[in-house]
């Protein structure tokens, strides 16, 4: 046994100098290739260049071509449509493929001696595969009503791009500007046999808390993929629903002595809402006259869920009211909204009132309305309406 060897070290040591032998021709750390693997390309790409580069002199320069042959050449007498490049006195060998094919698809390895010792480096081609056209879905859970997305949910949607090679990159945007990370789930990436290529699907999943406020924007999956000129879009207008929304205190200047004048309160709901007025016990509907009296049927602003309701006095003459009542009814829910007429002096400046009433609450944030009134004598029509 070799512990009973009188000469046991040095046998050893020959055994690991072997054993280190063996490790040189696989060594591949001191190799640099351009492009790094796996490279990806377009079927017939023209001249795709296979180098890998060394800090020192190369000896000898030899490749083996990927594809189904296992041949290795020396670099000086290469197969036709390849060409050699590099110079092996400043530590490089590569080959030049003159068209990318579905046979040249496979590992490319150089294989180089360098002061008597042997190393080698790989580079994986692959074929370059557009994904199939960008998916966008809304999960099942979404509570959905006429037509559109219910308020104050998470909303979980998914982008998918399947079927590419290399992975597709995904990135979310909600009008225009990045989602917070937070709100993504990890993306998740499956690979699948498809006609003879492991393409790979990506998907991942965002959960965004929908409120009225973002009404009207639109979130979007952009995918970009090698095999794409330009980015691919895929958007999902947030039609969000939710009932008419309160404003808790309206103050609107007092109504002249005489002439014609007009309320105006702008409110924010979606759908639009059907209003109906109260003055003095008379019920005034949208789009009807009554006495004096005149409603319109609300009309919407630039604003996404926002409308503005009018209500006229044709004869300030006959009566001043000085508390309206308008209630706004939609599929989600009603609000009533009470507006109170202001005293102002001859300047018309607002008499401080000595009442509840303020135009800001910093209980609960809000920013009360000032609704102005448009006065007109009796020769003149204050708003012009259809």
């Amino acid at each position: 046994m070799l512990n009973n060897h009188p000469n046991r070290h040095l046998a050893l040591l020959v055994a690991i100098c072997s054993f280190n032998s063996l490790l040189a021709p696989v060594q591949s750390q001191q190799i640099q290739t351009v492009p790094l693997s796996p490279s990806y390309h377009t079927l017939y790409e023209r001249n795709v260049d296979l180098l890998c580069r060394t800090g020192k002199p190369i000896d000898q320069c030899r490749v083996r071509l990927p594809g189904p042959s296992a041949e290795t050449f020396d670099v000086g007498s290469l197969p036709a449509g390849v060409k050699r490049i590099g110079d092996e006195s400043r530590g490089e060998c590569g080959v030049r493929l003159g068209t990318f094919t579905t046979e040249r698809v496979g590992k490319f390895v150089c294989i180089v001696m360098i002061g008597g010792e042997q190393f080698e480096a790989a580079i994986e081609l692959k074929q370059r595969v557009p994904p199939r056209p960008t998916e966008l879905k809304i999960s099942k859970t979404t509570a959905l009503i006429d037509g559109g997305i219910r308020a104050n949910q998470t909303l979980k949607a998914r982008c998918m791009s399947r079927f590419g090679l290399p992975v597709s990159n995904l990135t979310w945007y909600l009008d225009d500007k990045p989602i917070d990370e937070t709100l993504l789930k990890p993306a998740q990436i499956t690979t699948e046999m498809q006609d003879g290529k492991n393409l790979q699907t990506i998907q991942q999943e965002v959960n965004l808390y929908v409120t009225p406020e973002q009404n009207g924007q639109m979130l979007e999956c952009v995918v970009n993929h090698p095999a794409f000129k330009s980015e691919q879009r895929t958007s999902f207008p947030l039609n969000v629903k939710f009932a008419p929304e309160a404003i808790p205190h309206i103050h609107i200047d007092e109504l002249p002595a005489t002439g014609s004048a007009t309320v105006n309160i702008t409110i924010h709901a979606n759908p639009q809402p059907i209003t109906r007025w109260t003055v003095n016990g008379r019920l005034i509907k949208e789009g009807e006259s009554v006495d004096i009296y005149q409603a319109y049927i609300p009309r919407p602003t630039a604003g996404n869920g926002e409308y503005r309701v009018l209500l006229k006095n044709n004869d300030c003459s006959k009566e001043r009211a000085t508390l309206f009542t308008l209630e706004a009814t939609n599929v989600l829910g009603t609000q009533t909204y009470i507006i109170k007429a202001v005293r102002v002096d001859d300047e018309g400046t607002e008499v401080i009132r000595n009442d509840d009433y303020s135009y800001n609450d910093d209980s609960n944030g809000s920013t009360f309305w000032l609704i102005s009134v448009w006065t007109f004598f009796c020769s003149v029509i204050a708003t012009r309406l259809l």
